[in-house]
């Protein structure tokens, strides 16, 4: 009788929290969190008309009034082993048509938030789901990876729909909608002393992406052409032709930056950022003219955007685009040796030459690392740092400058 009545008052705090939480009126001093519903029949609306972002939010505490999704074994990847900490959304597209994408992004990254994605049928889908008659058209169970950020959701560039518990992908597949299409997006925060979560929504549109790659002399390249989101994911790739010229016509999001990678034989690797909040309307960036710097022995190259966070051995997470094209280069040119050069930012800092010295060699081994995990040979990498000796920008005044001092730059030791 003593647990019995012990499991009810734990059922009923864990409702007149989630009671709680979801009421705007709850706590004036929490307004600038957003409110979460634990339960799907008081799901928290939101109305999709473009791009829309939701949160932060408050954390998500425990599975609310009803467990809707109960313990499934774990073999299972259409569902949760079963709700821990409940976040569920109503989304409503409005006025708008195309591949919805979307990215959960959890305050503390090391939550681990797994998320299930319904159609709605009608005021019957969340006894469906109750019943299990409901199955989900996308999720995401994999393990949470503090490197991006313990971020999740819905990708164009990927083709799972649905990712099961353990080590795996860190997005599941994009899906097309219409106006007036309903959806139930329930998540889960599996750890205890969770904190809160932000959805950020958008949808991909076809761009055009045309141009032409040449040596230094003006000659054109045959290169390997690639766009990578800022996640470092491939999105698309394509090659020129022997005239150098390339199209292709990848799907990208919104207002985001990608990078644009070039590689070819004998050739270092070149990188260029574009956005696509620079379109106009034709979609279209066109007649991109890339030179590709000869590889000589003895010269130093900077690798596009191989930059880092401050005072940290940790690459922005764009930066894996350049990662990936230099992992190309030395697969393409099997004789080439070269040596990572790690730099720091040191303008205006005041730490002392051993931290700046530490830091620079922690940042030549993290790119050195990464292209021995992925098959490189050892004799063909050497590594050093030279904390802030070579500055790009001595006298850094804003935050790209200080971002581009922290870098890598590769030399070439020999060709052959």
């Amino acid at each position: 009788m003593l647990l019995f009545k012990t499991s009810n008052l734990y059922f009923l705090f864990v409702w007149l929290f989630c009671s709680l939480v979801t009421n705007p009126a709850y706590s004036q001093a929490d307004s600038l969190l957003r409110k979460v519903s634990c339960d799907c029949d008081s799901a928290v609306k939101i109305d999709i008309f473009r791009k829309y972002t939701y949160g932060f939010t408050k954390a998500p505490e425990g599975f609310g009034k009803i467990m809707e999704i109960k313990a499934r074994a774990n073999t299972v990847k259409t569902a949760f082993e079963e709700e821990h900490h409940s976040a569920w959304y109503f989304l409503d597209i409005k006025a708008i048509e195309g591949e919805l994408v979307f990215e959960i992004t959890p305050k503390d990254k090391t939550n681990d938030y797994d998320f299930l994605l319904y159609s709605y049928k009608d005021s019957a889908t969340c006894a469906s789901i109750l019943a299990e008659k409901l199955k989900p058209i996308r999720g995401n169970l994999s393990r949470n990876d503090t490197n991006n950020l313990g971020i999740t959701g819905l990708s164009g560039n990927v083709k799972n729909e649905f990712n099961g518990k353990g080590i795996g992908a860190q997005f599941s597949k994009s899906i097309q909608v219409k106006k007036g299409d309903k959806f139930i997006l329930v998540l889960d925060n599996v750890y205890e002393g969770g904190q809160g979560h932000k959805i950020s929504f958008s949808f991909l549109k076809e761009v055009l992406i045309s141009g032409q790659v040449q040596d230094e002399e003006g000659k054109p390249l045959v290169a390997e052409v690639i766009v990578y989101d800022n996640k470092g994911l491939e999105v698309e790739k394509t090659n020129s032709n022997s005239k150098g010229n390339y199209e292709m016509k990848p799907k990208l999001n919104e207002n985001v930056d990608y990078s644009l990678t070039f590689t070819a034989d004998n050739s270092f690797v070149a990188s260029e950022i574009i956005n696509t909040n620079k379109l106009k309307d034709a979609n279209t960036f066109a007649n991109i003219k890339t030179v590709l710097p000869k590889l000589k022995k003895g010269s130093k190259y900077k690798v596009g955007n191989l930059n880092f966070f401050g005072d940290e051995a940790r690459l922005i997470p764009r930066s894996k685009s350049s990662l990936e094209s230099l992992y190309h280069l030395m697969k393409k040119n099997k004789e080439l040796k070269i040596q990572i050069e790690g730099h720091v930012n040191g303008a205006g800092s005041k730490s002392s030459s051993v931290y700046k010295q530490k830091l620079s060699d922690d940042r030549a081994e993290v790119v050195y690392n990464y292209l021995v995990d992925r098959g490189i040979n050892k004799e063909r990498l050497s590594k050093i740092g030279y904390a802030d000796l070579y500055m790009l920008f001595p006298k850094a005044q804003n935050d790209y400058e200080m971002e581009t001092n922290r870098r890598v730059e590769i030399k070439v030791i020999s060709l052959d």
